[in-house]
């Protein structure tokens, strides 16, 4: 191990590395292999949905004449004759006004065991008791596939204040190591969970990544705090926390490339696999200070140190020396800005699950017509370039904002706000255009400003408390995740969802600061 650390001193030396430089690339690769991780399923679920139902043959007793027939449409017809006789109860209830929400355990045990009938081309007519199988529709109902979905975001939430305080406490090394090399063992045991336990072995896996996956941001910008100079927080920062747009676009390149409907475990193999490798390299060469790191420069630690925040490091008088106490969890959440913080990340989350499933229905569609690996591949370059293009514009933003800070054309509070006032002002341009071929551009200037805007807002509130308040903000901006099938049918049931949103946008603009607040430095 010694000689290992000896030989890269000696490389980085000679090259003249910036260390800082490599701890915000492996940092941008983490979250881009957490995204990965997140959406591979999302992509792959329908056909995980397909392989199970070819698992759970029909009944011996159909008819042979129409066994082919059964194979291929007869858990189709049953799926959709549940959903249909869901739909029809759910309506029933909401007009009676007992309950919002049809809960399946609620049905009569007798409605349960009642036999379904259900019509194939052929006019056979097939007989199926719950009691002699468990059907697809069963298995991966549209319910259970629900729960899948946002079984990784229950646990997503839970994690991130825990993360954010151990970050700060224990280093951000370990902490974010740990997030993604468990998140990776819990991906890659994914198709044998799915193979042997079926979907609610699933919904535990994803539970699991998204409890191990949350303490990945709050631990980025714990160590983005000890490492990047106020001067470039704009560029490296934002550079490093948009990351999640190129693992968008890589998943979702790995979907058309890999991900032939046998072949659906190749992806998580891939991804899984990346992210030890990942691993390997981030504990052998990145650390949680710059003080503790072998391979870095005098001349870049004394640049490093003199150009954080001046309130980063916590007065010595404290007992942990170097170590921020107890959070001051009263005066976090008491503070406005903080709460517009929060406000805007739900509602940019919001807006960025709606995108996440814009490729899965291309696909569809040219799956539908016989489409090749060559027409997957074109679509999913076609959908996923925005994405690309959100993080350069997340560069050129931040960089932009660097430059108005440096040249003090405007203050910090008022570079935030503006990319703020840029992410409204673009994202109603893309609403306004949208069926247009240019509204995707306006699309990709609101999320560059976004990141270069409301994301560094935890670095610039609090570095000593970076990472808790990133617990806060990014936990609570998953909830649209975790909300996201209802979120969706309410916002097309009432208009007046849009506008609201909107107008809490511009209240958020307002509000959010980045001035360092008083808590951020202890009392004595």
């Amino acid at each position: 191990m010694f000689s290992i650390q000896h030989m890269l001193r000696d490389l980085f030396s000679y090259f003249r590395v910036q260390q800082r430089l490599v701890l915000c690339c492996f940092s941008l690769l983490a979250i881009i292999n957490a995204y990965t991780m997140r959406l591979c399923l999302d992509l792959s679920l329908n056909r995980i949905a397909l392989e199970g139902c070819a698992h759970h043959p029909p009944p011996s007793s159909t008819p042979p004449h129409s066994a082919a027939q059964s194979k291929s449409h007869n858990w189709f017809t049953e799926l959709a004759a549940r959903l249909n006789q869901t739909e029809n109860m759910l309506r029933a209830r909401l007009r009676a006004g007992r309950e919002h929400l049809y809960h399946p355990t609620r049905v009569p045990l007798a409605a349960i065991e009642q036999p379904v009938r259900v019509k194939v081309p052929s006019s056979a007519s097939i007989k199926v008791s719950s009691r002699e199988r468990i059907s697809c529709s069963e298995l991966w109902s549209r319910q259970t596939q629900t729960l899948v979905t946002v079984a990784f975001y229950a646990g997503y939430m839970l994690t991130h204040i825990p993360g954010g305080r151990l970050s700060e406490r224990c280093g951000g090394k370990w902490i974010l190591g740990a997030a993604i090399m468990s998140s990776a063992i819990l991906t890659l045991l994914t198709p044998v969970a799915v193979r042997h336990g079926g979907p609610y072995a699933l919904v535990a896996v994803r539970l699991g990544i998204g409890l191990c996956e949350g303490p990945t941001f709050p631990a980025v910008s714990a160590l983005l705090a000890q490492w990047v100079p106020e001067g470039e927080r704009g560029l490296l920062a934002s550079g490093v926390l948009s990351g999640g747009e190129i693992g968008i676009t890589l998943v979702q390149l790995l979907s058309g490339l890999v991900m032939a409907e046998e072949d659906w475990p190749v992806a998580f193999y891939v991804v899984g696999g990346g992210a030890v490798a990942w691993f390997l390299g981030f504990i052998l060469i990145c650390y949680s200070k710059p003080d503790n790191c072998p391979y870095i420069q005098s001349e870049e630690r004394d640049y490093i140190k003199s150009h954080v925040s001046a309130t980063l490091l916590v007065t010595s008088s404290n007992a942990g020396g170097d170590q921020p106490p107890n959070a001051p969890w009263k005066s976090m959440l008491m503070s406005t800005p903080l709460w517009a913080l929060v406000s805007a990340s739900m509602q940019h989350d919001w807006s960025q699950q709606q995108f996440a499933h814009e490729l899965q229905k291309v696909l569809e569609d040219l799956r539908s017509k016989g489409s090749t690996l060559w027409d997957e591949l074109e679509a999913s370059i076609v959908v996923t370039a925005p994405h690309l293009c959100n993080w350069l514009a997340s560069l050129s933003t931040g960089t932009l904002s660097d430059f108005l800070i440096a040249e003090r054309i405007l203050s910090r509070t008022e570079t935030r706000r503006l990319m703020t006032w840029l992410v409204f002002v673009c994202g109603s341009m893309y609403m306004v255009y949208l069926k247009s071929d240019g509204a995707r551009i306006w699309s990709v200037l609101a999320v560059g400003a976004y990141y270069a805007g409301v994301k560094l807002l935890p670095l610039d509130m609090s570095p000593n408390y970076a990472g808790t308040l990133m617990g806060i903000s990014n936990g609570l901006g998953a909830l649209p995740g975790l909300l996201l099938p209802y979120l969706q049918e309410f916002e097309a049931d009432y208009a007046i969802v849009g506008s609201v949103r909107s107008a809490l946008w511009l209240i958020c603009s307002a509000y959010i600061s980045g001035e360092v607040q008083s808590y951020n430095q202890p009392a004595g």
